[in-house]
């Protein structure tokens, strides 16, 4: 049986963590040993003594602990952790049926039940993992064993960034299994995509941004889309694969724009999008000088609100968005507009929104709200496992 180091909260510290919110805070801590070392097995218990659930230290964060029980009923072991990722990939049964694709997320952290911990699926046997958490990181073994037991034979590793030094984690990127190709093809509906973890954002591609994609393509046939924020093209592509008249595919990186020209040839349609390097906070002003109009417009940025203090900032930038496309869209036009930070949320998103269609003295029908799919599970205790935000609107003709 494991032993465990016992950490006890604050008075009152406790609600939060006992409906099931798997963080607790450094500063909600009452004691913990100075000695406590990252990936240690910790039991929490409340200010008077009460079991709050077992979970493993990162002393270095912020995130002092993440559960991963409730209680104290159940051990802190590789059977634990194992069983999780099994419980993982049955959830997920079905749903690349469903999606029409072989790109899934196989693990996402919290909602899932292993805090700081992703899994992404490209192609039949190829995977992409990544470890942000101090705590679970000598159980990523046990998680890649589990992988492969459920079919993904190359497992690669990208466990780098900001959040790593904050964990007091070492950064690593680089093959854990027998290595598999890179990049890694995997199919969504009628595109081929690649997915390039080795110098791609995140894992090497956005999965969560796939029902929007799917949303954007069969408002576009026939239409001429503007793809403001268009990363590696994926939007682009599928709208294009759709039937849409006429894209102009737009990024302010240059890595990501040569990306989408390569996912633009694999599915044969890189005569079909321009692509055009620009940042979109100011290229707007040049397409409307330049008499610019679409009849679709779709803005996914990058994280205006990285934390509840960028909020206001942030949504000031995403309403000038607003207002700058509706100035570019035909009449009868749609607009997809996205956010995909836990901190801007719907009423933020739609007030924004709402003020910018008065302001432009136009009519708009919200046709419908898209979140992230299936394979990215929203726990109802653990508000940060719902990020992605889509409205789709329509313009109201007559």
């Amino acid at each position: 049986m494991p032993s465990y180091i016992r950490v006890k909260l604050k008075p009152k510290e406790e609600d939060r963590l006992l409906a099931g919110h798997p963080w607790v805070y450094a500063n909600e801590v009452d004691k913990f040993p100075k000695s406590l070392s990252p990936g240690a097995l910790v039991e929490v218990v409340t200010a008077k003594g009460s079991p709050v659930g077992r979970g493993v230290a990162s002393p270095f964060s912020k995130i002092l602990v993440r559960l991963l029980t409730r209680g104290f009923d159940r051990d802190l072991d590789e059977s634990l952790v194992a069983g999780r990722v099994a419980g993982a990939l049955r959830l997920r049964g079905g749903l690349a049926e469903k999606y029409q694709t072989n790109g899934l997320r196989l693990l996402f952290g919290e909602g899932d039940g292993l805090p700081g911990v992703i899994a992404d699926a490209f192609g039949g046997e190829n995977a992409v993992v990544s470890c942000f958490s101090a705590g679970l990181k000598p159980f990523l073994p046990v998680i890649v064993r589990a992988l492969q037991e459920g079919g993904y034979r190359h497992i690669y590793e990208k466990s780098v960034g900001e959040t790593c030094q904050k964990e007091g984690l070492a950064e690593f990127q680089g093959w854990l299994t027998e290595p598999g190709t890179l990049p890694m093809v995997f199919t969504e509906g009628k595109a081929k995509f690649r997915a390039t973890p080795e110098q791609g954002q995140k894992t090497g591609f956005y999965l969560d941004f796939r029902e929007a994609r799917r949303r954007v393509a069969e408002l576009s046939r026939g239409k001429a889309l503007l793809d403001a924020f268009c990363y590696t093209g994926a939007a682009s592509i599928r709208a294009v694969l759709g039937g849409a008249a006429d894209v102009l595919a737009m990024d302010s990186s240059q890595g990501a724009l040569d990306e989408a020209l390569e996912n633009a040839r694999l599915n044969g349609v890189e005569g079909k999008i321009h692509f055009e390097k620009g940042d979109s906070f100011h290229a707007f002003k040049e397409l409307k000088k330049g008499g610019r109009m679409f009849d679709g417009i779709l803005l996914d940025p990058p994280p205006l609100a990285k934390s509840a203090h960028d909020l206001p900032a942030g949504r000031t930038a995403f309403k000038r968005l607003l207002g700058q496309s509706l100035d570019m869209l035909n009449p009868g036009g749609f607009l997809v507009a996205a956010s995909c930070s836990h901190h801007f949320p719907w009423t933020v998103l739609e007030g924004a929104t709402r003020e910018a269609v008065e302001e432009s003295g136009r009519s708009f029908r919200l046709m419908e709200r898209l979140t992230q799919p299936q394979d990215h599970p929203i726990h109802l205790s653990i508000p940060e496992t719902e990020y992605l935000r889509v409205l789709v609107l329509m313009e109201i003709n007559g």
